[in-house]
This record gives C-alpha cells, sequence and structure tokens, in this order.
C-alpha cells in the first residue's frame, strides 16, 4: 500500500491510470519530466537559476510545457512548483522565479525518492 505522504510527491497509480494503464508510457514521461527539467539537450534549463536571466523565454516555455507533465505523471508538489514557476515568468519577476527554481532540485529528489518507495523502475 502507498502511503498520502508519497502520494503528494507522485501518485504512481494515477500517472498509470493517465497513461492508459501502459507503464511503459508512464515511465517514459516521467523520465521526460526530469529530462525537461535538466538536460538542456533535451529543453531542460529550469534547475539551473543562472539560466533565468538570460533565457527567460526560453525557461518560461519550458516551465509552461513541465506543468503539464507533472500533471500527467502525478506528480503533485512538483506541479504545484513548476505552475508557480510560470506564473513568475509570467508576471516578469525573476527574482521570484529564481527563488522558486531554487526549491526544483529538492522536489526532483523527492519524487525520485518516491519512486524507490513505491517500486517503480522508471529511474
Amino acid at each position: 500500500m502507498i502511503t498520502a505522504a508519497i502520494t503528494t510527491v507522485y501518485d504512481p497509480d494515477l500517472a498509470l491510470a493517465r497513461a492508459g494503464g501502459r507503464a511503459d508510457v508512464r515511465d517514459r514521461m516521467l523520465i521526460g519530466l526530469l529530462d525537461l527539467l535538466d538536460d538542456p539537450a533535451r529543453g531542460g534549463r529550469l534547475l539551473d537559476v543562472q539560466r533565468y536571466g538570460s533565457e527567460t523565454a526560453a525557461c518560461q516555455e519550458a516551465a509552461r510545457g513541465a506543468v503539464g507533465v507533472a500533471r500527467q505523471v502525478a506528480t503533485p508538489q512538483l506541479e504545484a512548483l513548476l505552475r508557480a514557476l510560470e506564473a513568475a515568468f509570467e508576471a516578469g519577476d525573476l527574482a521570484a522565479a529564481e527563488r522558486v527554481g531554487r526549491r526544483l532540485p529538492a522536489a526532483v529528489e523527492a519524487v525520485c525518492a518516491a519512486l524507490g518507495a513505491a517500486g517503480s523502475s522508471a529511474l
């Protein structure tokens, strides 16, 4: 049984349902989210807050896309953080965006820990 504390970070059953019951799709989407956050070769730049000022439009677009993926893969805390980041970019408040962005690594770590607790093979 998965505890409520874990499902606030990652809900594998909801993620599986949103992936049409296909674990491979769920896992690819989750890996895609992590890449979107961090892998510059795949559009990711959000974990590097130093890029926010010089690549604002690209970071805003990455945040917008990451919100949708975070919702699909059922990572509610990460989704909320990404929504706050997107809102800060939309408001043109880079200082707020950087404050939110500095919280992303811990949120990603929490998702990874929840994956381990949930027994997912995604990572």
